[in-house]
């Protein structure tokens, strides 16, 4: 039961942390002002799409999840070895995602101004978060497969 609520919890402290990196990354802009003056979003930088696509991907998906995983910490009934399997392996690509969306906010071009540091600076906190949301959802995986492996030997 212990396990149960640490994932729940892992799982919400993911959440908040997929959301703000979501909307940091989503606000952050740049303007430049010559002569046509241009604001530059994560749209204009390709692994910036990246990290906002799986900041996306994880908030569904801890959405989706965080409903049966509340259902099944109130009830207080163990899930079959099969569906905390499929679970266990969800988890581990959506770590994944979350793993490789992260170094992506901190691919930055080599020229930065001195105006455009603030720009690049919260795409590194964006990626900061995101990085701690996969670390929390590794844990997630170990707490997960370690009860599992408890559970079938007993």
């Amino acid at each position: 039961m212990a396990s149960r609520t640490a994932i729940l919890v892992l799982r919400f402290l993911s959440l908040i942390l997929l959301a703000a990196s979501l909307a940091i990354i989503a606000a952050d802009k740049l303007t430049i002002s010559f002569d046509p003056l241009r604001n530059i979003t994560f749209k204009d930088v390709h692994a910036y799409r990246y990290l906002l696509a799986a900041a996306v991907i994880g908030c569904t998906y801890t959405l989706l999840h965080l409903p049966f995983a509340v259902a099944g910490v109130a009830r207080g009934n163990k899930p079959a070895a099969t569906a905390a399997l499929v679970v266990v392996l969800v988890d581990v690509a959506f770590a994944m995602t979350l793993a490789t969306g992260a170094p992506r906010g901190s691919a930055s071009p080599t020229t930065r101004s001195a105006t455009s540091t603030s720009f690049f600076d919260l795409a590194y906190v964006s990626s900061g978060l995101m990085l701690a949301a996969a670390a929390c959802t590794a844990l997630m995986i170990m707490i997960s497969v370690y009860s599992l492996v408890k559970s079938s030997s007993v």
